[in-house]
């Protein structure tokens, strides 16, 4: 818990946090006003709370405006009434506890899918260690988004899967509660994030994999409760479709389209490795100088380098031994399955979901289990070693203590990465430009953002809370418009735009943040720009613009 608290609120909003705190609170976007300059308290409006919303009202929001479902979003809606009274602006503290607390939860839960199938409490333990210094894990934690609580109804549904494969291999009937329970289990993960879906998908290639190559005896006897278990699944699953068929063709959706460039078309398999990777360890490889960064990654990939034939040694003397062969085979046909389900997306459907870390929930946990069996082999054959040879001989760590060692160190090193910013950093730093902005901002300041869908008011709205954070005097406060057209160079001077800024006293100054509208153009209103004041950091497109006739 401690790692998952900690610097909880040192990184800025990013658009979706804004987007779950809005939906939240059944607050919407699409009411703030275009081509108007609007104050810093009109953006930051759908982030307070309103007692008199309900979860009827959150439902209907995130119907007419997002592309999830709902689940999460009624939790996060119960934590905000708890914590503040009415008009009270959410802080990101309690926005992210939650996550927080979801992804603390998952340490208890990792033990739990290690000791379902092995009853080995080397074994638990050492996924709950994992689990506990993941990256990754602490990564998703520190986000105001359902990721934590969909991962905790993964290994939830694994467990299900496990204890059903467990009973098929102890020629016993599968009882209906359990089949209830893994129900129910799907149902939730389902209306928590869609992609669950893949998780179900991975877990019909296990039980494949594993009938495959157990071949029980009377199959017919346990397809009964299988079948309920998965006819019971797609019912919870039908249900959502209406809400689903469009979500592959919004246009919120449209930026993890894939791209089949020559020299991009590979680059989907090496971010799925760099994922993987993260879920163990990391050091700092985001916001440091790139001699650090380079030292970082050879660090990261000697050492992988280093433990792979040692871990790949024991996972096939685990495979070899009868008593654990079919979890093993039913774990690595799920984080096998999940991965091709993966590619299918990318390459075939055509949605590159490799650009984006949080998906990869989906197998996640897996990673994590596969990785705490090898340890534990490791370790216990390292205290095997040193309990049977001398004394001389027991100050050195055998090599498979040392494996162990290392993965544990760099996941303490790679969690304390993560905390402080140096890995998993937001692709936009609105603290950064909203610092930047106010340091330049001698006279009135307007910032102005092109607006295509609503995560541009999104985006605009994070950057509102950075200011706000930085608690300004109101003199300071910067004013904001949503550009919601692109007039042709002939047409600006009589655009809704150019209209907007003609009263503005001048001089002023403007920051175009993201703003498609060029430098010509707004020379016509008399904007010089000064690219010496433009942020090179920011993860923005940000001009800077001194107005004056």
């Amino acid at each position: 818990m401690t790692l998952r608290f900690s610097n909880l609120v040192l990184k800025p909003a990013s658009s979706i946090e804004i987007a779950t705190i809005g939906y939240s609170l059944g607050h919407g976007f699409n009411q703030i006003p275009l081509n108007q300059i609007v104050s810093l308290q009109t953006l930051l409006a759908p982030l307070s709370l309103d007692t008199s919303i309900g979860y009827i009202e959150v439902l209907n929001r995130l119907r007419e405006e997002s592309t999830h479902p709902p689940l999460y979003f009624c939790l996060t809606h119960w934590w905000f009434n708890l914590w503040l009274q009415e008009g009270e602006l959410v802080t990101l503290e309690i926005a992210r506890s939650l996550s927080a607390i979801f992804g603390t939860l998952a340490i208890p839960s990792s033990f739990m899918l290690a000791w379902v199938p092995f009853r080995s409490r080397l074994v638990a333990h050492f996924a709950a260690v994992l689990m506990a210094l993941s990256p990754y894990g602490i990564y998703l934690a520190q986000e105001a988004r359902h990721y934590t609580l969909t991962v905790l109804w993964v290994m939830a549904s694994v467990i299900c899967l496990t204890k059903t494969i467990k009973l098929i291999e102890q020629k016993t009937t599968v009882p209906i509660w359990l089949g209830l329970v893994w129900i129910v289990i799907n149902a939730l993960g389902i209306a928590t994030h869609y992609f669950f879906v893949l998780a179900l998908g991975a877990e019909a290639i296990a039980l494949l994999v594993f009938w495959w190559f157990n071949r029980p005896d009377k199959p017919l006897r346990y397809f009964r409760s299988l079948a309920f278990a998965g006819i019971g699944t797609l019912a919870a699953a039908v249900v959502w479709l209406p809400l689903i068929q469009g979500i592959s063709d919004n246009q919120m959706t449209t930026w993890i389209a894939t791209s089949y460039e020559l020299n991009e078309i590979l680059l989907p398999i090496s971010r799925l490795l760099a994922w993987i990777i993260t879920m163990l360890m990391l050091l700092p490889v985001e916001g440091t100088p790139t001699i650090v960064t380079i030292i970082s990654a050879l660090i990261v990939l000697t050492v992988l380098m280093t433990i792979m034939p040692t871990l790949v040694g024991q996972w096939s003397r685990i495979f070899a031994t009868i008593q654990t062969r079919s979890m093993m085979t039913m774990f690595s046909g799920y984080l096998l399955g999940s991965l091709i389900l993966f590619l299918l997306l990318i390459y075939v459907m055509e949605k590159d979901i490799s650009l984006a870390a949080r998906y990869h929930f989906v197998y996640f946990p897996l990673v994590i289990l596969l990785v705490a069996i090898a340890l534990a082999a490791c370790w216990h054959q390292g205290l095997e070693f040193v309990s049977n040879h001398s004394i001389w001989l027991r100050v050195l760590i055998k090599a498979q203590m040392r494996v162990v060692i290392v993965v544990l160190l760099l996941g303490i090193m790679g969690s304390l990465t993560v905390i402080n910013d140096f890995g998993f950093q937001k692709s936009r730093h609105s603290d950064r430009l909203a610092a930047h902005i106010q340091k330049n901002s001698a006279l009135p300041t307007i910032i102005a953002m092109t607006h295509e869908t609503h995560s541009e008011i999104r985006e605009l709205t994070a950057l509102a809370v950075s200011f706000e954070r930085l608690d300004p005097e109101p003199s300071q406060l910067p004013r904001f418009i949503l550009v919601n057209q692109q007039p042709t160079a002939a047409e600006f001077i009589a655009s809704d735009f150019a209209k907007t800024l003609k009263p503005v006293q001048q001089p002023f100054i403007l920051f175009g943040v993201n703003l498609d509208i060029s430098d010509s153009n707004l020379k016509q209103l008399g904007c010089e720009r000064d690219k010496a004041v433009d942020l090179a950091d920011g993860g923005y497109r940000d001009r800077f613009y001194v107005c004056s006739n």
